[in-house]
């Protein structure tokens, strides 16, 4: 009997702990494999010349990430980094954010953003009236965060990007949807992965 109530006495104490929180839960299968098709076409890409080719190939990556989300091209419980945020003039807040595991060097690098184009900016900003935007106003660039939401439909099926435009050669402008997508979401939920005590 002592022994048990040792136990529960370490439990209690360890839950107390303000440094101490729990492991965080496996990466959700389809995280691994929307990464693992960005991976895929960005070697493929990076040996490619011809500019068509190119756009074939970004059509047949729209046409796998579909198949991975799956209907609504909902994802849920990802594991994401804050890399930024910003005010809107309206007051709402739209946030960047990165895959960490795809960090080597000349490694293809997603961005996740609640805005994009016309109205796709219109329906991903989170506004100050959202239950969202207390929380996330408080989080700071570098937070482990756990989102779940909807990527926007392109025309081609696949989850809607833009990219980086770095070059005006039409080769390295075609060949940075690769490298550097930046997806738009819809984000339904986000929280802290270690959320910090905050005092008033």
């Amino acid at each position: 009997m002592a022994r048990v109530w040792r136990t529960l006495l370490m439990l209690g104490l360890m839950l107390a702990s303000p440094g101490w929180a729990p492991p965080a839960a496996a990466e959700p299968s389809a995280q691994a494999a929307f990464r693992a098709v960005l991976l895929k076409y960005d070697q493929r890409a990076d040996v490619e010349a011809d500019t068509g080719r190119l756009r074939t190939l970004a059509s047949e990556r729209a046409a796998e990430l579909a198949q991975v989300l799956g209907q609504g091209l909902a994802f849920s419980g990802w594991d994401l980094i804050l890399s930024g945020s910003e005010a809107t003039p309206m007051g709402g807040i739209f946030v960047r954010l990165h895959d960490a595991t795809p960090n080597a060097p000349r490694s293809v690098r997603p961005t996740y953003w609640n805005s994009g184009p016309g109205a796709i900016m219109r329906q991903a900003e989170i506004t100050p009236k959202s239950t969202l935007h207390g929380p996330l106003a408080l989080l700071k660039r570098g937070t482990v965060v756990v989102v779940s939401g909807n990527f926007f439909p392109g025309d081609n099926g696949g989850p809607f990007y833009e990219s980086a435009r770095i070059s005006f050669q039409d080769r390295e402008v075609e060949r940075a949807r690769f490298r550097m997508p930046y997806f738009s979401i819809r984000i339904e939920e986000i929280r802290e992965v270690f959320p910090e005590r905050r005092f008033p």
